[in-house]
Formats: structure tokens, C-alpha cells, sequence
């Protein structure tokens, strides 16, 4: 009866060892494989260290990755979108300034404003110039049809379009990465302010890179802050061109006067003109004249004289 006992609890003992076999042995490697997991990074952050800021036994922080899902393009498409409008109209007018004060006063009414001005005296009691306005995305096409009412006539017209909300979404993934960056770089200033024998060049190169961080966070918050006013104020130059005057010229009748005037500016002329002939003659071309002659006179001279004494005396007769 022993026996039989004793049999039954070997098969027994058996068949749950040959069961629970694989159980046991997965179960195993799990744990050793999570020992081994647990102990490397903790063999990699005792052995690095950082080596550019000199500070012994401590990490260097690193810049965070993009946080998880950080697409932009898949960002872009969930936020509201950011176009920045951009634009010309070239208006005839009949009174420039009239006309841009009821523009101003179309501005007002939407909360836009004119930007800068410049305008020239043209023709009779005339401006010409052009205005650059900005004016709410919301209200653009209705202001711009009011606009465009004040005029005679629309000359020229342009518009243009910039979707900047891909480049806001990545500026924005870029600002909140630097954040986090900034607040891992002061931590690790107190600390290392606060460890015994710290050194003042590991205290300045991790100070100076504080620096250039916030300084990035500071340039991209600056880029966001353009961004979001170019696209919520549209900007458009509009150029004024006055009506001219039309100028009705009839036959002109005899004039006695001017006549007159006419005669005499042609005879002050005229004396002037023989004036300068007289000046030229006097100054200019006597001068090269004697030049040129004087040395052929002397010439003619020496040879007169040589001949008159070459010729033999004539013997005169005899009484």
C-alpha cells in the first residue's frame, strides 16, 4: 500500500514538472532579463559623465526630443489657420485727400488703420501718393469693396496669400522643447552651485548655455509674435492717381506785345551770337593764326634778304 502511494506521487510529481515546465522557464528569463535592463542604465549613468562641462559624476543634460505625436503637419491641420494677406490697388481718384480720409474713417470702423502715408503735389491743386493700411482678416473683402467704391475708376489690382500655420506649429513644438531644456540647465546650475568644491568655469559654461537657450526661446517667441500679427492684420498699398484737368486750348489772336517781346529776344540773341564770334575771333582764332603765319613771314624775309645780297651791284654809267 506504501508502494502504490509513493508510485502515485512520482506520476503526479511528473506530470506537473513536464506541465508547469515552460511556465517556469519563461517566467525565469523574464526576470533575468529585467534584472539585466534595470542594471544597464544604471552601469551607463554611473560611467557617463560630462566631459565638456567638467562637472565629475553628473550627466549633461540634453535637449528633449520632439514630445510624442509632435507632428507639425498633423498639428497644422487640427489648428485654426494662420494666412497672412498681401495686397495692391492703384484707384483713380478726383480728390486724393478727401479720399483717404473716408478710408481712414473705414478703417476706424473694423478696428484697422492706415500704416504709413506719402503723397506729392500733382498737377493743379492735386496729390498723388499711396497709402499702406492693415486691415482684420475678418473684414478684409467687405473693406476692400468699400474702398475700391470710393474711386472713379480701379486701375490695378493685386492680392497674395501665405499659409504660415505649419511654420507657427513647428515654432511652437521648437519653444516648448527649449522650455523644458531651460528648466533641466537651471537645475542643474542650483546643483551645482550648492556641491561642495564646484568650479567657477563649470558654473559659466553652464550658465552660457542657459544664455543661448533662453535666447532661442526668446528669437522664436518673437517670430510666433509676427506671425500672428501678419496674419491677423491683412496689409494693402493703395495708390491714388488724380483725374488730370483737361485743358482746352482755343486760336491765339494777333498780339502786339508779344510780338514785340518776340523780336526783341530774337535780336538780343542775335547780338549775343555775333558777340561770341567776336570773342572767338579775338581770343582764339588770331592767336593761331600768328602761330602759323608768323614763323612763314620770318621765312620769306630771311630769303628776301639773302637774295638782295646775292645779286650783283649794277655799275652805273660813266657822265
Amino acid at each position: 500500500m506504501k508502494r502504490f502511494i509513493l508510485f502515485t506521487l512520482l506520476i503526479l510529481t511528473l506530470v506537473l514538472g513536464i506541465g508547469c515546465g515552460p511556465q517556469i522557464g519563461n517566467t525565469f528569463s523574464k526576470i533575468t532579463n529585467g534584472l539585466g535592463e534595470a542594471e544597464a542604465p544604471a552601469a551607463e549613468d554611473a560611467t557617463t559623465a560630462d566631459t565638456e562641462s567638467g562637472v565629475p559624476g553628473q550627466r549633461r543634460p540634453q535637449a528633449p526630443p520632439p514630445a510624442p505625436g509632435a507632428n507639425t503637419e498633423a498639428q497644422a491641420q487640427d489648428q485654426v489657420r494662420m494666412i497672412v494677406y498681401t495686397g495692391a490697388v492703384s484707384l483713380q481718384v478726383n480728390d486724393t485727400a478727401d479720399t483717404i480720409n473716408k478710408i481712414n474713417d473705414l478703417l476706424k470702423n473694423v478696428n484697422g488703420y492706415i500704416a504709413s502715408k506719402s503723397v506729392v503735389a500733382f498737377g493743379k491743386d492735386k496729390l498723388r501718393g499711396s497709402i499702406s493700411i492693415r486691415i482684420p482678416a475678418a473684414a478684409l473683402e467687405t473693406t476692400l469693396a468699400q474702398i475700391k467704391a470710393l474711386a472713379v475708376k480701379v486701375l490695378k489690382e493685386t492680392a497674395s496669400s501665405q499659409d504660415v500655420t505649419a511654420e507657427y506649429v513647428d515654432l511652437d513644438a521648437r519653444r516648448k522643447n527649449l522650455e523644458v531644456y531651460e528648466v533641466e540647465l537651471q537645475k542643474m546650475l542650483e546643483t551645482e552651485r550648492e556641491r561642495p568644491g564646484s568650479k567657477a568655469a563649470d558654473l559659466l559654461a553652464i550658465y552660457n548655455q542657459l544664455t543661448e537657450v533662453r535666447g532661442q526661446i526668446e528669437q522664436i517667441k518673437g517670430r510666433q509674435k509676427y506671425l500672428e500679427n501678419t496674419s491677423a492684420l491683412a496689409t494693402y498699398t493703395i495708390e491714388f492717381v488724380p483725374i488730370e484737368d483737361v485743358v482746352v486750348e482755343g486760336k491765339p489772336g494777333w498780339d502786339p506785345g508779344r510780338t514785340a517781346g518776340l523780336a526783341l529776344d530774337r535780336l538780343v540773341s542775335a547780338l549775343q551770337g555775333l558777340g561770341d564770334i567776336a570773342i572767338n575771333l579775338t581770343l582764339f582764332v588770331l592767336p593761331i593764326l600768328l602761330i602759323l603765319f608768323l614763323p612763314v613771314v620770318v621765312v620769306i624775309l630771311i630769303l628776301r634778304a639773302f637774295l638782295k645780297r646775292r645779286q650783283p651791284k649794277q655799275l652805273k654809267p660813266a657822265g
